[in-house]
């Protein structure tokens, strides 16, 4: 899915190592190309009302490489760029961006939907003239929708605006993701657990095909070379694609 549109990008990246020093950064780069897969992190949706991180998610960025700086400055400078299409295919989603005002509803829906799992718990009967009888089918359409909300903005600790919808962000969300479990193979395009250190996580798997190549800066180019031979793909320095 190329595109010479020069605003948009044609892969999705995914930078790794926010808040790290760049050895550590390196390093997680190195474990992902090496294990093929992305720990899924819980991200705040801003749709709880408590604001909660309760959604597990692989984030990803279709900022233009070369218009990436104000974006890396908050979320590192290594990254993999992910062929778009396959992405797509294993059901990753622009972010649905909303304003403060249109929040508040989406919020009675999420309450909604609260309310609708604590009927369902335990039941053994149900009555066809219940309220909220909606399907599995549906009541799980809306909460995958849900897990792909952004606010448009919202305010820093310090009181400054933060505009989140500069980030351009897509979500592959471990809702949308089918499971490998029990004796299920964990093969790309799939969901499972995984244990590092004793800590167990949410992960997805991806085949060495979905990479187009790899970011990181130029001090530490030898070490993203022997990452990308894992995975069979190029490089990209930062420093040279990236406008600083």
């Amino acid at each position: 899915m190329a595109s010479d549109r020069k605003y948009i990008n044609s892969s999705l990246i995914h930078w790794t190592g926010r808040a790290k020093n760049q050895d550590a950064a390196c390093s997680i780069l190195e474990n992902i190309c090496r294990e093929q897969i992305l720990r899924l992190t819980y991200c705040p949706t801003y749709v709880q009302e408590n604001l909660k991180p309760r959604v597990a998610m692989a984030c990803f960025t279709d900022i233009p490489l070369e218009h990436s700086h104000e974006h890396c400055s908050k979320f590192g400078q290594f990254g993999l760029a992910f062929n778009k299409q396959k992405m797509i295919e294993y059901g990753a989603n622009p972010v649905l961006y909303t304003t403060r005002r249109h929040l508040d509803r989406i919020r009675n829906i999420s309450n909604l939907l609260e309310r609708m799992k604590d009927l369902e718990k335990d039941r053994e009967w149900r009555s066809d003239v219940e309220p909220f009888n909606f399907s599995v089918d549906e009541t799980i359409a809306l909460i995958e929708v849900l897990g792909l909300l952004q606010e448009y903005s919202y305010k820093n600790d310090d009181g400054t605006d933060y505009v989140t919808y500069s980030q351009r962000e897509w979500r592959l969300t471990f809702e949308v993701l089918p499971f490998a479990g029990g004796t299920t193979e964990h093969i790309p395009g799939t969901s499972s657990f995984y244990v590092r250190e004793g800590i167990s996580y949410g992960v997805f798997k991806f085949d060495k095909s979905d990479i187009e190549y790899i970011i990181a800066p130029a001090g530490y180019e030898e070490r993203a070379l022997d990452a990308a031979s894992m995975l069979g793909c190029n490089v990209k320095i930062y420093e040279s694609e990236v406008n600083c």
